[in-house]
């Protein structure tokens, strides 16, 4: 295998999540040959008195082991949000190692996650029409992969944002600002086109533009798009996301629909050489991310079928490819 890349670890005020984070990455197989990253917010100006002592025990834990064969921390003194920490974090470790591997404080991964990352770093890096790599992907219940495709990773049209890593030379063509999102608004084939990762996307990415949102992964995903380039996402995922609790800035309780079964991480996944736009699992990826309601009794069966363990079979609501 080439240099390990770096893993960067961006944390806020969560220190149980925390520290089952930086367990689960120690008992990963390259951890003990890996540099760690580890970057702690700062308290927001009205941080209650419960945040200011979990940001205390944040980095009480993060001190506590030898994570890694090597470990740098980074404090804030003031509080930058995520967004702002993720991009200046992974901007300033980019310029150092030229590639980097990107965790949040309640990810659990697999022992072959930094394995998987690594080989897929190496296998894609002389592939410029990829912009990222991910260690999770929708929820097998949400969408679902062809019993007969052969490979471990695939082709998608948006990047995922839960376990990913990049390259400097991709990093450096983001444009922050998103200048360019309001001319594709003026065209509604290039609108469609963007969409083709869900009909989400250009709401947010307008809601981004407008300051409503704040969000480095949005003017990652719009990136890809913009120069044409594609993510790549596991068939069996490598993290578990544990913050769906209400803990978290941006999280729901809704943690039992996003949990993944990490035994079914591939520890040699098999990479596509060549890289191709599954027309099945396009569609089936759009469909996740495709608001239309479906009538109350579909919804009936497909929670039934959930329930049950099984795939619903109302999944398909638009297709990208007919």
């Amino acid at each position: 295998m080439n240099t390990l890349a770096p893993i960067v670890l961006f944390t806020y005020n969560r220190p149980q999540h925390t520290q089952k984070t930086l367990q689960a990455l120690m008992q990963n197989e390259l951890a003990d040959k890996s540099v760690l990253y580890i970057y702690c917010d700062g308290a927001k100006v009205h941080a209650t008195e419960k945040d200011r002592t979990n940001i205390t025990e944040i980095r009480k834990v993060v001190r506590s082991k030898h994570w890694c064969k090597e470990v740098h921390i980074i404090e804030a003194e003031q509080n930058k949000g995520l967004a702002n920490s993720i991009i200046e974090g992974v901007t300033i470790v980019l310029e150092k190692h030229g590639k980097a591997i990107v965790l949040e404080d309640d990810l659990l991964t697999s022992p072959y996650y930094l394995r998987y990352m690594n080989e897929a770093l190496n296998f894609y890096a002389n592939y410029p029409a990829v912009f990222s790599v991910s260690a999770n992907r929708p929820p097998k219940n949400m969408m679902h992969i062809p019993d007969d495709y052969e490979y471990d990773v695939f082709v998608s049209l948006r990047s995922y944002s839960t376990g990913w890593a990049t390259w400097k030379d991709r990093w450096d063509r983001i444009d922050w600002s998103l200048d360019g999102f309001e001319e594709a608004l003026m065209h509604p084939f290039q609108i469609k086109a963007l969409n083709r990762g869900g009909e989400d996307v250009s709401k947010m990415l307008l809601m981004q533009k407008n300051g409503e949102i704040d969000s480095w992964a949005l003017r990652f995903g719009f990136a890809h798009f913009k120069h044409h380039a594609v993510a790549i996402l596991p068939c069996n995922a490598y993290v578990d996301n544990i913050g769906f609790d209400g803990t978290g800035t941006h999280s729901g309780t809704v943690q039992h629909v996003y949990r993944n079964d990490l035994s079914l991480a591939q520890k040699n996944p098999k990479f596509l050489a060549v890289l191709y736009e599954d027309a099945r699992i396009i569609n089936a990826f759009y469909s996740r991310f495709y608001p239309k309601k479906r009538p109350l009794w579909k919804k009936v069966v497909n929670y039934l079928f959930r329930k049950m363990g099984k795939r619903p079979p109302f999944v398909i609501k638009k297709r990208v490819y007919c």
